[in-house]
């Protein structure tokens, strides 16, 4: 069987709003990575800087026993070649490294002439400014001792005595070069976590949801900012974003409008009633979607009981903001440790009414494997018009391929760029491997460029029935 998840080259494309998104919430690890690297720019630089200091003298070339002085390029040239040899002669060394005391001269000697003229320059450069002008020196002091019969009646006034230099001819410009490295730091670390982002296989848009998974796609979710005031901001409580509330923005309001009608028209054609929604993974948005989606059908006039079958972390009072008491108390009642109970809750939406709690039971696996489990949803499927259940996800908790066994069919909330998708697919076969139903894949919190979220979910409008090419690509890997 070929890996259905696999992917060539040519398979992978560019959402830029997922690209750019993924380099930026890495800024921090972008910022000291190219801290490090300036740091260790640093380093390398001063361990192998190596300054160089230069000492220079001018000569005027002239005719001994006369004014006359070699006007001529050519003889010019000659005489610095000649004085070229000399500095560089056996004898000149020698005599240079018994005036330094050392073994050997660590300086670059260059003799040349100014074009068109007869001066001539001599240039000692050396590690230290102390060594190029003692070299210097010593060369003044013993060249025209040993170039008396090399060079005739040559002779070299001085123009310009030497000095000792005081700045380097290569000055290390840590400054420039440390702000160069950081750019190109952030530069190549900006374009790694594109490039992670780009082979990343996650879902990145609604299209992916087709040809990555083997699943009906429900549809997208649009992003939408949980706080809307600045006191929601500073107060930090949690609050569900709720599409019943009047500051909701339209795109994520509409979305939701679409999301509902493709599950209703999907439940309704199978004659489902029971509907289970989960996540691969936490923090993917599924309680939101299940409250949402049992507030759009509820707005429909059809009687909807929203059940929150997340034991361990009951999060739907919060979403509602209710204060659920003992009677309410879904996990006391499926113990049957007590013998009344209230358990419906009723909501500000009409027609919409709450099952759950607010306690946290550890052992909740071991309280939904009894048979009250199943007779309790058999009651609920009998009073209302749909059962929403609202579980932990698949990738924590065995809660709910449980409530899965006991429901119509099981939806999938995917947050964008959040999860692999071959993860996805290992989830929706163990689901399909204990005889579940998979109603779909819904993409939640979806952000592009150009506000296309609401735009995606819009091209499905009216086509509700065209179920016939989701998860086409994946099945045809299997063959």
């Amino acid at each position: 069987m070929e890996n259905t998840t696999g992917q060539t080259l040519e398979n992978y494309k560019i959402e830029p709003f997922t690209l750019i998104h993924d380099i930026l919430i890495n800024w921090w690890s972008i910022l000291m990575g190219a801290a490090a690297a300036v740091l260790l720019a640093y380093v390398l630089l001063n361990i192998r800087y190596v300054p160089e200091y230069t000492s220079s003298a001018t000569f005027v070339v002239s005719a001994r026993n006369t004014a006359a002085s070699y006007s001529t390029l050519s003889t010019s040239s000659s005489m610095a070649t000649t004085f070229q040899k000399i500095v560089q002669s056996t004898t000149m060394q020698d005599i240079l490294c018994e005036k330094l005391g050392v073994d050997e001269i660590d300086a670059d000697i260059e003799a040349s002439v100014a074009e068109g003229t007869n001066l001539l320059e001599l240039n000692v450069t050396a590690p230290s400014p102390k060594e190029a002008f003692d070299i210097m020196e010593g060369i003044l002091e013993n060249y025209s001792s040993i170039s008396y019969y090399t060079v005739g009646d040559i002779v070299l006034n001085m123009l310009k005595n030497p000095e000792i230099p005081f700045s380097p001819d290569n000055p290390l410009n840590l400054n420039r070069n440390l702000k160069m490295v950081f750019a190109l730091a952030v530069i190549m670390l900006a374009c790694l976590y594109g490039l992670l982002s780009f082979l990343k296989d996650t879902l990145k848009n609604e299209d992916d949801i087709e040809e990555k998974l083997d699943a009906r796609n429900m549809g997208a979710i649009a992003y939408e900012i949980k706080s809307k005031t600045l006191r929601d901001l500073l107060s930090r409580k949690k609050k569900g974003l709720l599409i019943n509330d009047p500051l909701a923005g339209f795109g994520f309001v509409e979305s939701y409008r679409k999301f509902s009608a493709k599950v209703e028209y999907r439940m309704e054609k199978e004659g489902w009633k029971v509907l289970t929604v989960t996540s691969v993974s936490e923090n993917e948005g599924k309680s939101t979607v299940a409250a949402n989606l049992a507030i759009s059908l509820a707005e429909k006039d059809k009687r909807v009981i929203l059940v929150d079958g997340d034991l361990r972390r009951p999060s739907q009072f919060l979403i509602f903001g209710l204060r659920p008491s003992e009677k309410n108390e879904l996990g006391e009642f499926l113990k049957n440790e007590r013998k009344e109970f209230e358990l419906t809750m009723r909501t500000k939406v009409p027609k919409l009414y709450l099952v759950g709690g607010r306690n946290c039971y550890s052992s909740s696996t071991d309280i939904l494997q009894g048979e009250r489990t199943r007779k309790f949803l058999n009651r609920c499927r009998e009073s209302v018009d749909y059962v929403i259940i609202d579980t932990p996800p698949t990738g924590v908790l065995g809660d709910a391929e449980l409530w899965g066994q006991y429901s119509d069919a099981v939806l999938f909330v995917e947050r964008q760029n959040f999860i692999e998708a071959e993860d996805i697919n290992t989830m929706l076969d163990k689901f399909r491997a204990q005889k579940t139903r998979i109603l779909g894949v819904v993409l939640n919190g979806v952000q592009s460029f150009g506000r296309l979220a609401g735009a995606t979910v819009g091209r499905y409008s009216g086509r509700y029935g065209d179920y016939g090419n989701y998860g086409k690509k994946r099945k045809e890997n299997k063959k």
